[in-house]
Formats: C-alpha cells, sequence, structure tokens
C-alpha cells in the first residue's frame, strides 16, 4: 500500500479531518501517533495502528514527545500532518488580543514548531520526510469576518513554500492541502452559534457548485497522497480540494 510501513504524527487527529486523515493513512499501511488536546475520546475503540496522545500543539515539548514515541514505539519517523486548528469568526474590530494569540499559537505557531522538529529529525536521521500542513481556501481568498483566521491561513501556505524550497536537496517534501468547508464538528460549531442554524447550512451549501459541502474524508485521502511516493515530485504547492468554489466569480 502507499503508505505501508511509514510512521509519523498528526495533530488534531481524534476528530473532523483528523481523524480521518489517520483513518486514510492506517488504510494504506500506516502508523500514527495522533495528538489531541483530549486524547483517545472516552469510550472509543481506535484501530491498532494509532497511538492516541494528549498534547497542545500550543507546547513545544508536545512535538518532541511525539516524534520519540514514533521512534520508540515503531523505529521510525517519515511524516507529520499539522491539521490542529481552532474556529476564530471575528470581524478585525471586534477580534480580541486572546482570539489572535490563540489564533497564532494554535494555527502559525503550531505548525512552525511541527516543521521545524520534523525537518531536524528527518535530517538528522538522514531520512527522506514528508510535511502537510492543512491550510484552507483563506489562503487565497479572504472572509470578512474571518479576518484573523484568514492571515494564519495564508501564513501556513507561505511557511510550507518557504520549507520546501529550503530542504528540497534533504529530500524533504512539504506541501499545504486547502479545503473548504468540510462537515466536521468545527463547522457544526459555527452553524450552531447563529441565530438559525438550518438557514446558516442552506447559505453555505448553496455558495457551493456542487450544492454541499465536502465530507472529511474526500479531504483526507488528498493529504495521504501527498505524503505519499505517489507525490514524490510534488514539493511546495497546494492542493486546494473545494468542490470548484474559489473557481467561480460569483
Amino acid at each position: 500500500m502507499d503508505l505501508e510501513g511509514k510512521v509519523g504524527i498528526v495533530t488534531g487527529g481524534h476528530k473532523g479531518l483528523g481523524a480521518e486523515v489517520v483513518n486514510v493513512i492506517g488504510e494504506q499501511g500506516g502508523r500514527v501517533v495522533a495528538l489531541s488536546r483530549s486524547g483517545r475520546p472516552a469510550g472509543e475503540v481506535r484501530p491498532e495502528h494509532v497511538i492516541d496522545v494528549r498534547g497542545d500543539v500550543t507546547v513545544e515539548q508536545t512535538f518532541l514527545d511525539a516524534i520519540k514515541l514514533c521512534i520508540d514505539t515503531y523505529g521510525g519517523f517519515d511524516f507529520i500532518v499539522n491539521n490542529a486548528g481552532i474556529l476564530g469568526e471575528s470581524r478585525l474590530h471586534e477580534t480580541t488580543n486572546e482570539l489572535w494569540d490563540a489564533l497564532i499559537a494554535t494555527h502559525l505557531t503550531g505548525a512552525f514548531w511541527g516543521c521545524k522538529h520534523a525537518v531536524n529529525t528527518f535530517r538528522e536521521r538522514a531520512t527522506p520526510g514528508a510535511i502537510v500542513n492543512i491550510g484552507s481556501i483563506l489562503s487565497f481568498t479572504a472572509d470578512g469576518y474571518l479576518g484573523a483566521y484568514t492571515a494564519m491561513k495564508t501564513g501556513v501556505l507561505g511557511l510550507t513554500k518557504a520549507i520546501a524550497i529550503d530542504y528540497a536537496a534533504d529530500n524533504i517534501r512539504c506541501n499545504c492541502l486547502c479545503p473548504g468547508d468540510m462537515e466536521t464538528p468545527m463547522i457544526a460549531q459555527y452553524f450552531n452559534g447563529t441565530d438559525d442554524p438550518a438557514a446558516a447550512r442552506e447559505e453555505m451549501e448553496n455558495a457551493y457548485p456542487g450544492k454541499r459541502m465536502a465530507h472529511p474524508r474526500e479531504v483526507a485521502e488528498g493529504a495521504a497522497f501527498l505524503l505519499s511516493e505517489r507525490a514524490s515530485f510534488i514539493n511546495g504547492t497546494s492542493l486546494v480540494v473545494d468542490g470548484a468554489l474559489i473557481a467561480k466569480t460569483y
């Protein structure tokens, strides 16, 4: 299989897109240390290819411990998917410093630490490595009600490109997966925070040419592809998985 014997980390790996990425990697023969702030969901039986670890991406040591766990448990470290994220809907003049700092810590600083320590490990072990950072369609476009979040996702794409250029000679690839809206707990949280969740959902779905959002599985397949040897010469680019949303004008 495409990821047979590969070992790595998925942050935010217990729900939504992260959980689907973990599932697809396992189906393709890989092994995963799945990081989340809550650890394994209560009562959930996880596949044997997964080790659930409680870890906060806003703490640098989290990444060092997770990489060590990969090596100690499975004998290697081949990839990281920097997926952890938080919602940050707020117009600029209403965005608190606390929200801004939380978005930076999770989306940008967390991705920076994940990439930095992955690169260090790949180079120290003289092994190839693959990094997938989760961006967004807001890495290219903007939403007035998501100004801070847009800034974070734009930054993630820029970080991805710089890493790809700098470490290509070390056989390290870094790409950015950029989804649109998905059927995840995060989007459900957004809908439930509106005055009319059903109307908010309908409005969002109607914005898509296919009149629906993605299932996380449809996006997770893209992450697995970018990690695999099938993408061996794909580096420093972005894979947009948005059902043609940003291809249209109106």
